[in-house]
């Protein structure tokens, strides 16, 4: 049976599904970013480990590396962030999704009650009708 809702949930369905992708797509952002997150840790901890006689150029030319290596970390702190943050905003907005996709299906199966409610009323008035007018039709012959 159609109802006045179909329209409704197919469009909710779709906003549902573009929420879900969404939100899978942040959380395989926030995989990649936490990933050159250890990247970034891994670098900088190589970096401090120098063994042996150095120079003073390779020296500075380390504690430069180093800094551009904080600066990574550091970058690649704030995406983590950013992602984790972009991470609830999409599924607080999956969770409103789903929250009115389901609202709709169940306004739509109230409705579908009701209609069938009606058919079956309807059906029982229609075989009611019948009845008595056999009745009279068979007392009439007699």
């Amino acid at each position: 049976m159609k109802s006045k809702f179909n329209a409704v949930i197919k469009v909710k369905k779709q906003q549902l599904d573009k929420a879900q992708t969404d939100l899978n797509a942040a959380l395989q952002r926030q995989k990649e970013n936490e990933k050159l997150l250890g990247l970034a840790q891994q670098e900088l901890l190589n970096l401090g480990s120098l063994k042996g006689q150095i120079s003073s150029e390779e020296l500075r030319a380390n504690v430069f590396m180093e800094g551009v290596a904080r600066e990574a970390l550091a970058r690649a702190k704030e995406k983590v962030e950013l992602s984790h943050k972009e991470i609830n905003h999409y599924q607080f907005l999956y969770q409103k999704a789903h929250l009115d996709y389901e609202k709709m299906k169940y306004l739509q199966s109230e409705e579908l009650k009701v209609m069938q409610k009606a058919m079956q009323k309807a059906e029982e008035k229609f075989l009611d009708e019948l009845a008595v007018s056999r009745f009279f039709k068979k007392e009439k012959n007699e």
